[in-house]
């Protein structure tokens, strides 16, 4: 292979395109071989590229009207004449090293077809690296790489935002599918393509960075896009978790009957834990729509829906009714008046899940919470509890911006102590975890805990009361991006007269539970008081406002 072609297509709005491009033109001008650039744009982002290009004349530019990655890829390779075609993204920053070693993978063996690198921003985890935990660490992203993989392994799929491919077998395979109108799915359909006429995929343990500002965006649409097409095609359903399908799929023989493959993908919806989903609604048809589609939204397929309606009027019951002949959904509603902290008595002998999660019914989950969550359970035997960090929207729904925890995070996720996360959040007072909606945990024996954390008179801080309870039996996981959107209005208790003063005096209350204990040391406990201190000096101005017995609890709280 003497010629290469680089196909760089812009898919950030051209923001980083001036970097990449940068990046690529000075490593093919050092390479010992013939090397032709093209840029292929959407339509929309044309004149954002044209300005970012303005230095480089020579370039062949291409504009699409269209968003489809497949169509702006094959669009490129139409003026490409390289023995090989690197695929880029824009964002991806091309380093001679890398390339290099993607081309001695490549022409190893006439058999191998495509091959690929390790990034910090992918959607899978097939080729994911935590370049920034790594470098928070002072370790070397390639570096690392090496230490864990002396040689190129073989890959089941290979995401193309750096895919160097042999330009005959790519073509002969049809290029990319351009049925996939977005960003994604395509890369995975050519590989198996590939693999099924009989081609290797190797990963090559080298790292090419990926700058992107929008790392951790609110909503990623992937999987929901992609999901229906890869289903018709293959039978594999991306919305399971990928730790699920990666270890089925590996032991796939390629080149056997296609319909063998479509068995093996459906195959594994059978290992797919259930996740219940307990919606809890109290008047509030209109946010009970919007919770509940966003549930029913899930790209996770094995989920059950548990409608707990606590209303006194018959709106949500008429609404639900539209629903019911989803099969996954049951309704149940409480005519009896409880008190709010029985609700979950409801759904104590109704849930049949691996793993619970709430849904308070003016919140909203994201597509790919349920995926995402589950799989790093299935990839961590020790979380016993997986959350994000969270959107904020306000009563109408719009966008407030996000509620960040008070750590630093690396990467896609981060695998964190129970107990570190414990003690922070109690010498903090703050529920960064997260409210009930953006939490899932495992079903072991303790969906009961929240009648136990009730019992104990915990009333506004129940959520964390539980949290902490997981957090001492093992790790966390904390994911960067945002898995689910909490609302923030008036009628919320947090938001009432007394709801902080109630607040002070249940984490107050808390740290003498957990006093000296895993989580908290008696010295840290200690600490804890002061901010407790600190925060009732606040509220005592106030104190006259409220009744007696919460004026004495908070006056208790400032006289620590």
């Amino acid at each position: 292979m003497k010629r290469l072609s680089i196909v760089l297509a812009v898919t950030e709005g051209a923001a980083y395109l001036h970097a990449s491009v940068g990046a690529a033109i000075a490593v093919s001008a050092d390479l010992d071989m013939e090397a032709e650039f093209f840029v292929v744009a959407p339509a929309s982002k044309e004149t954002a590229a044209r300005e970012q290009l303005s230095a480089w004349t020579h370039l062949h530019v291409f504009v699409r009207d269209t968003e489809s990655l497949a169509q702006l890829y094959n669009c490129g390779a139409d003026g490409a004449t390289g023995d090989a075609i690197l695929f880029l993204r824009e964002g991806v920053l091309l380093q001679k090293e890398v390339l290099q070693a993607l081309y001695k993978a490549l022409a190893a063996d006439e058999h191998i077809c495509a091959v690929g690198p390790f990034t910090n921003r992918t959607v899978y985890e097939w080729q994911y690296l935590n370049a920034e935990r790594l470098a928070a660490d002072g370790v070397e992203p390639s570096a690392a790489l090496k230490r864990s993989w002396t040689e190129p392994t073989d890959s089941l799929f290979l995401e193309n935002f750096a895919l160097l491919v042999r330009r005959d077998v790519f073509d002969g395979a049809g290029r990319f599918c351009t049925d996939f109108p977005w960003v994604g799915g395509e890369d995975i359909d050519l590989s198996f393509r590939l693999k099924c006429r009989g081609y290797q995929l190797l990963r090559v343990p080298v790292y090419l960075p990926h700058i992107d500002t929008e790392l951790y965006r609110v909503c990623d649409m992937v999987r929901t896009k992609s999901r229906p097409l890869l289903l018709q095609a293959w039978g594999l359903d991306i919305g399971l978790p990928e730790s699920l399908w990666q270890k089925a799929l590996m032991a796939i023989d390629w080149q056997q009957d296609p319909s063998l493959i479509h068995a093996t993908c459906r195959s594994v919806l059978l290992r797919a834990p259930l996740v219940s989903i307990f919606l809890m609604t109290y008047n509030r048809p209109a946010y009970f729509r919007e919770a509940l589609e966003s549930a029913l939204a899930q790209t996770y397929p094995n989920i059950e829906i548990i409608i707990g309606d606590f209303g006194t009027d018959d709106r949500t019951e008429q609404l639900v009714q539209g629903y019911l002949a989803d099969r996954r959904i049951r309704y149940v509603r409480d005519r009896t008046n409880s008190p709010k902290e029985e609700h979950h008595l409801l759904f104590e002998p109704l849930a049949q899940g691996d793993y619970i999660q709430w849904l308070m019914d003016d919140d909203m989950l994201l597509p790919d919470k349920l995926t995402l969550m589950v799989d790093a359970f299935l990839r961590h035997p020790n979380v016993t509890l997986v959350t994000s960090q969270r959107g904020v929207i306000d009563a109408e729904g719009h966008f407030m911006g996000m509620w960040n925890v008070p750590m630093s995070l690396h990467g896609s996720y981060e695998v964190l102590s129970g107990t570190d996360i414990g003690k922070t959040a109690l010498m903090e007072c703050s529920n960064f975890i997260g409210e009930p909606s953006i939490v899932l945990y495992k079903c072991t024996g303790d969906i009961k805990i929240a009648e136990t954390i009730v019992a104990k008179g915990h009333q506004f801080l129940v959520d964390i009361a539980m949290w902490l309870h997981f957090l001492a039996q093992g790790d966390c996981v904390i994911f960067t991006q945002a898995l689910g959107l909490c609302r923030r209005h008036g009628a919320q208790e947090s938001a009432q007269r007394n709801g902080p003063i109630h607040a002070i005096v249940e984490w107050k209350k808390l740290m003498e539970e957990y006093r000296d204990s895993n989580i908290l040391s008696e010295e840290n406990y200690h600490r804890g008081l002061q901010k407790i201190k600190e925060l009732s000096k606040r509220y005592v101005p106030l104190s006259h406002t409220v009744e007696p017995y919460l004026r004495q609890a908070l006056e208790d709280c400032y006289n620590l």
